[in-house]
């Protein structure tokens, strides 16, 4: 198998893309199908016929993502697998002779990379959207590290969306350096870009004159939604801020309910809007004033801290997981410690009496990812990754 590192031409090959979702699962997975197919094609020299793509279920239909007329699909629920299952896995693998698989959060050992390795395929490449463990003490590092290198099943490479996530890996689960690399995500800023605009006053019928704050994720316990309700109490009643006002988007029906319940009485309902999940989010933050990503737990690098600052945001981040890379510290944002109420109140009433700084950060912000946040490098840096991995075997 020979390939050109200079993505010029190349030795077409047969490519396994493999998911963990089922299809059509939505926003975030979105961009990584992309990313997946358009790497499968530039693999196999614009031969899509030689692109494959597993799912979890096809139960609903067709991945939007891919070309209409896309047809190598196939189910494969890799987190409950089975010995027919990994026969039929091989089977297939052998008969569309793929030699080359990238598979989306599994453990850098598993009974499906046997299956692969039988069914020919020369390289198992894996991507993380998540940290695939915690740090460990030393006389367990040791054992995993024992164990990863004396494993049949083990992935060639491991790449991950940032250096923490990275570092986890390493310290946490015995992977070698040596067949880690960083991919970090990017932002398509053509989409989302600054600009001005009352959309978002229009359709969460904000209060008009005051600074829009904004939080886009899930509603999880670890992604701090909790943090941000309380600080938005903070500024709100205990410090009578009249300039500011909050939206969370995300949150399914009834998730934002016990959320609604901290500040119920408190007379700021209609300072405080929860929005669900929508399609409009570039507009959307053309009209607000900052993003915050208060997460409490684990975060990796997501992708609503380039959108935010794509669209010109300056964005407040815990110092958590991946957060530290995708928000530089007093450059495109501000950093603050997990949980401290106090210290996100703080950051964001700093922002909004300050609008210079406010808007230093989110020039800075936007430039970066002009420069090096986007999906062109991102798709360029991913590619070339893979193409190394594929000739060091």
């Amino acid at each position: 198998m020979k390939l050109n590192q200079e993505n010029v031409s190349i030795t077409p090959v047969s490519s396994l893309m493999m998911l963990h979702t089922e299809s059509n699962v939505g926003y975030a997975i979105a961009p990584l199908e992309r990313l997946f197919f358009d790497t499968g094609l530039a693999l196999s020299d614009n031969h899509q016929n030689l692109v494959h793509f597993s799912y979890k279920s096809l139960a609903s239909g067709k991945p939007r993502t891919l070309p209409e007329n896309f047809e190598n699909l196939i189910e494969l629920d890799y987190s409950s697998i089975t010995g027919g299952d990994l026969a039929r896995l091989a089977a297939y693998t052998r008969a569309h002779n793929i030699r080359v698989a990238i598979i989306f959060d599994m453990q850098p050992t598993h009974p499906v990379l046997r299956a692969l390795r039988r069914g020919g395929v020369n390289t198992i490449l894996g991507y993380y959207g998540c940290e695939i463990s915690s740090l460990m003490p030393l006389w367990k590092l040791y054992i995993k590290r024992l164990l990863f290198a004396l494993s049949r099943s083990s992935m060639d490479g491991l790449i991950f969306e940032s250096q923490a996530m990275a570092n986890l890996a390493v310290m946490g689960r015995g992977v070698p350096r040596s067949r880690i690399d960083v991919v970090h995500l990017g932002v398509d800023e053509q989409v989302f870009h600054p600009g001005k605009s009352s959309h978002v006053f229009e359709v969460m019928n904000l209060p008009l004159g005051r600074k829009v704050v904004a939080y886009a994720g899930h509603m999880g316990v670890w992604k701090g939604v909790h943090s941000l309700i309380r600080a938005a109490i903070e500024l709100l009643v205990r410090r009578k801020r009249t300039d500011v006002s909050f939206i969370l988007f995300g949150n399914r029906p009834n998730e934002s309910e016990q959320y609604e319940e901290m500040y119920a009485g408190m007379g700021i309902d209609r300072l405080i809007r929860f929005g669900g999940y929508r399609s409009d989010m570039a507009e959307i933050y053309r009209g607000c004033f900052c993003g915050v990503i208060p997460s409490t737990g684990y975060d990796s690098f997501p992708r609503t801290s380039l959108e935010m600052a794509a669209s010109g945001l300056p964005v407040i981040a815990a110092r958590t997981g991946g957060l530290p890379e995708a928000v530089l510290h007093n450059c495109t944002g501000m950093i603050y410690e997990p949980g401290n109420i106090q210290a996100l109140a703080d950051c964001i009433e700093r922002l909004l009496d300050h609008p210079e700084i406010a808007a230093q950060y989110a020039r800075a912000g936007r430039q970066r990812c002009e420069r090096e946040l986007n999906l062109g490098v991102q798709y360029s840096r991913f590619l070339t990754t893979v193409r190394a991995r594929v000739l060091a075997v």
